[in-house]
């Protein structure tokens, strides 16, 4: 290359001929002389090393002049730090690792759902449910973990899943025996079983779980704020039970099988002494008695009938029922005699 007039020849050697000005240097030479490495050079900012951005072809004239110079070595330097600034303006900061209560509120607003054309209320339940579980995960000895644990059982038991709503729940008692929310807990784990009651003439697994938690909840949590409703579900869960054995005591009493129809009204009155049809059960009783000719047994029931005081007084029904039944097993009295 020729020198420039006036300017001091370098000696020859001292800057080898580049044969193609290149972006992908991975080297460079110091002012003193040194072999300057790229990667120590960019060691603060790893994203340097990846493609260069679009608007250095814009300046390429500019790198290329300064390549041809005879202080080429600034031109190699003043690349390279165009490289080292753009790949640390691109690279991004540092995220902010969520915290278990900001996992926690998400999962909330998740619940709350939104309005989808002022009739439908959308809740994204699998993404609320990631949330919870994300807590559970990241920080299993936070105050909201416990709490997310709750929430999982919750999210469960909107969707209907009630058999793992009940699960978790139950998880929740035995892990955290006294939490404030033990109550709660065993009030909706029975609402999961008391959910499934069907037809009295179907399996009542569902209603003999339900009335054993409604029960636990009493003995323990007579005062908890779900006691109320406790009591409420415990008493339709003890009348359909109740009505269980009732209706079979009718089918055998239409067959004509009074032994087995009145085994089965004494069951109702025995295990249930306080369903809502008690007068109902003694008058039914009484009359498989009569058809067993057992007349002063069967006096005994309506005596118990007349003497029975039901929470909301006798129902009209009731006594209609009581004015036949004593009418009849008179003229039976009669007639045997």
């Amino acid at each position: 290359m020729k020198a420039r007039p006036g300017a001091t020849p370098a000696p020859e050697g001292a800057y080898p001929a580049l044969s193609q000005p290149s972006y992908s240097l991975l080297s460079a030479r110091s002012p003193g002389g040194g072999r300057k490495s790229l990667t120590t050079a960019t060691a603060s900012c790893p994203s340097a090393l990846t493609t260069p951005p679009a608007w250095l072809k814009l300046i390429k004239p500019l790198i290329d002049q300064l390549l041809r110079e005879k202080h080429r070595h600034w031109g190699v330097i003043f690349v390279l730090g165009l490289i080292v600034a753009a790949g640390c303006a691109s690279a991004p900061p540092d995220e902010e690792i969520p915290s278990a209560e900001s996992y926690y509120r998400r999962g909330l607003e998740l619940l709350e759902g939104q309005r989808v054309f002022l009739f439908f209320h959308d809740v994204n339940y699998p993404r609320a449910i990631e949330y919870f579980q994300e807590v559970i995960d990241n920080y299993p000895y936070s105050d909201y973990a416990t709490l997310a644990e709750l929430k999982l059982a919750d999210v469960h038991f909107q969707q209907g899943h009630y058999e793992e709503a009940a699960s978790y729940y139950q998880d929740f008692v035995e892990l955290h025996p006294t939490h404030p929310q033990v109550p709660y807990s065993i009030f909706r784990h029975g609402m999961c079983s008391f959910e499934e009651i069907g037809d009295v003439g179907r399996d009542q697994t569902p209603t003999l779980d339900a009335l054993a938690q409604f029960r636990v909840l009493l003995d323990r949590y007579p005062n908890s704020e779900h006691a109320d409703d406790a009591r409420v579900r415990l008493g339709q869960a003890i009348d359909q039970l109740a009505r269980h054995d009732i209706e079979v005591g009718d089918f055998y009493y239409r067959r004509g099988d009074y032994y087995a129809a009145s085994r089965r009204y004494r069951q109702a009155l025995e295990m249930y002494p306080d369903h809502s049809e008690r007068v109902t059960t003694l008058v039914r009783l009484g009359r498989s008695l009569m058809g067993l000719q057992l007349y002063a047994e069967a006096e005994r029931i309506y005596q118990q009938a007349l003497d029975a005081r039901p929470p909301g007084g006798l129902r009209n029904n009731d006594r209609k029922e009581l004015r036949e039944f004593g009418e009849d097993l008179w003229n039976a009295r009669k007639e045997a005699s």
